[in-house]
């Protein structure tokens, strides 16, 4: 902990913040639904020094579980110049960075996301969407994604 979060106030035994793996919040076992809550939520969240999820607004600070990752992916398009972009649980959009691409040995696809601070899990309706811009190499016996004409292999989880 640094000095700086020595002056707040550690909220997190009042207000249990929990994100399932579908992307949506939960205060206290109930789901948060007001926008505005939500967002500022979302944009005040941050790792700590330990790689702990919490959000810091003001001078409070709250602790946040996440079940699987704080980002969702729900939806791929690609704009005028080629970019894929990824439609987050937040509704914003990020160009899809392929180096930061990662297949879990079930098959999930999870990328990195806002400067690749926070890691994002492909929803299934967002997977099938990516995977129509996905290609195999049979000689490679890989997975590739062309993209501004690169050829980027799609790296897999190891078998353990």
């Amino acid at each position: 902990m640094n000095t700086e979060d020595l002056a707040c106030f550690d909220v997190s035994p009042y207000l249990r913040l929990f994100i399932d793996k579908d992307g949506k919040w939960y205060q206290n076992g109930v789901e948060i639904i007001h926008p505005g809550v939500l967002r500022q939520f979302m944009e005040a969240l941050e790792t700590d020094s330990d790689n702990h999820y919490r959000i810091k607004i003001g001078r409070e600070v709250c602790s946040v579980e996440v079940e699987d990752t704080p980002f969702v992916v729900t939806g791929v398009s690609e704009d005028k110049d080629g970019n894929v972009l990824l439609q987050l649980n937040d509704g914003t959009l990020e160009i899809f960075n392929p180096e930061t691409l990662r297949i879990n040995d079930s098959n999930i696809p999870y990328s990195m996301v806002r400067n690749g601070k926070f890691p994002v899990r492909f929803s299934r309706p967002a997977y099938y969407q990516f995977a129509e811009r996905l290609d195999f190499d049979d000689s490679e016996q890989a997975f590739f994604i062309s993209l501004n004409g690169k050829k980027i292999r799609i790296k897999t989880a190891e078998k353990t």
